[in-house]
């Protein structure tokens, strides 16, 4: 059966997907087209929107956070316990090369940068004949058509060059934001508005500036005026105020210089810049402090920043990023397995907060001295492997009997 140019069989977990027989027509097929439902609206796309510095430093910012982490399969014993699984197969494609075109850090910001401006991120997952997976192939959002039947309840994805439907079990779908719970509404589709104007804003400004509009005053001329000497007066001006030239025209006769302070701010130019960015801040759930806006910035702000956009913005992209590796990476056997980034990496770089981090779990016992030399890069020392815990803590039980036991021994005395 054929629907939309596609043979429909059922896609086994176990197989790998038949070579590309023909091409989709995304532009046609695709539902989301580009991520952008309002992508033909004023001519704006994600790359206008990437033109935004703003815009450009969100999308960075966040997709270069996560995908510096490092990803990696743990299994999960009978009590609970979890543990790193470095002989997994599915070890190297995670922690270092998903493909053979991009290695992990690459793989990651891609899909999170889709997913922020695109709406859907998108990666097929390759399996040997036994369903394990050997490769995680990058999708391009326009490349891939959604096929839902709200009906049924099915769904499938078409790819660009492939001639059956892929099941969701062999794709990787990420989504962050969504109506339907099957396909992803990017960042800029719901802050159009914003982004629009915040374009606007800059092509105004950039107009103000090359139009020779940065004025630094007007001169006035006594009398009437010969068509010559208005040639020169003009021709005198344009050198000195185009959008090249500098300074002030001086010009014989009875003239008047009267400076004047037509500027941006003037325009009111800086105070919609300065809303755009807090606004395309708001969009992204970051601080303007980490889009560059310092102006009402102080220590204890920049801290408080950097916990809300740890706890707030990155750690909802960890936990949509791990579940749908792994929801559907493993075999059906293998549910005891799952994904998990290594977020001690982001505090890495603040010695005081990591120093602190590791005194506090060594001294619980939570982490030996050889644990700590690992994650630190270290070689391992001996007897580096004990756990140590702190003698000066005790339950309240324990404090009681201690002292009814003294209090024995003292009357023994007597």
């Amino acid at each position: 059966m054929k629907v939309l140019g596609y043979e429909i069989n059922r896609y086994k977990r176990n197989k790998e997907v038949e070579q590309p027989q023909q091409e989709i027509n995304s532009n046609s097929n695709s539902k989301f087209n580009n991520g952008l439902l309002f992508g033909s609206l004023g001519g704006f796309s994600s790359n206008s929107a990437m033109r935004l510095s703003a815009v450009y430093r969100a999308v960075d910012l966040i997709s270069d956070s996560i995908a510096m982490l490092p990803l990696e399969p743990q299994i999960t014993d009978k009590n609970g316990y979890k543990s790193k699984f470095i002989n997994h197969s599915s070890y190297n494609l995670l922690n270092k090369q998903p493909n053979k075109l991009q290695s992990r850090f690459t793989f990651i910001k891609l899909i999170v940068q889709n997913i922020l401006l695109q709406g859907n991120g998108f990666a097929y997952i390759v399996r040997d004949g036994e369903g394990n997976a050997i490769r995680l192939q990058y999708l391009r959002p326009e490349n891939v058509v959604i096929n839902y039947n709200e009906v049924t309840g099915t769904l499938s994805y078409g790819i660009a060059g492939f001639k059956k439907f892929v099941e969701p079990c062999n794709m990787l779908h990420f989504k962050k934001y969504t109506i339907d719970g099957v396909q992803g509404i990017s960042v800029l589709q719901n802050a159009y508005n914003t982004l629009q104007i915040s374009n606007a804003t800059e092509q105004s400004a950039n107009n103000f500036f090359s139009n020779g509009c940065n004025l630094s005053g007007i001169l006035t001329v006594a009398g009437q005026l010969s068509d010559t000497q208005k040639e020169q007066i003009r021709s005198s001006w344009a050198q000195a105020y185009n959008s090249t030239g500098s300074g002030l025209a001086v010009l014989q006769g009875n003239m008047q210089y009267s400076p004047i302070q037509i500027n941006s701010k003037d325009a009111q130019l800086l105070e919609s810049r300065q809303f755009n960015l807090t606004d395309i801040a708001r969009f992204f759930g970051i601080s303007p402090v980490l889009l560059g806006d310092l102006s009402h910035s102080s220590y204890s702000t920049i801290e408080a920043t950097m916990l809300s956009f740890l706890s707030q913005t990155l750690q909802p992209f960890l936990e949509l990023l791990e579940l749908e590796f792994s929801n559907k990476l493993f075999r059906p056997s293998e549910s005891n397995l799952s994904v998990n980034f290594d977020d001690t990496k982001l505090i890495k770089t603040d010695k005081t907060a990591l120093a602190s981090y590791y005194q506090n779990l060594f001294n619980c016992g939570v982490l030996t001295i050889n644990d700590i030399r690992k994650d630190l890069g270290l070689s391992k020392i001996e007897n580096g492997d004990n756990s140590f815990i702190q003698l000066n803590l005790s339950t309240v039980n324990n404090i009681v009997e201690s002292k009814t036991e003294e209090d024995k021994t003292k009357e023994l005395k007597k």
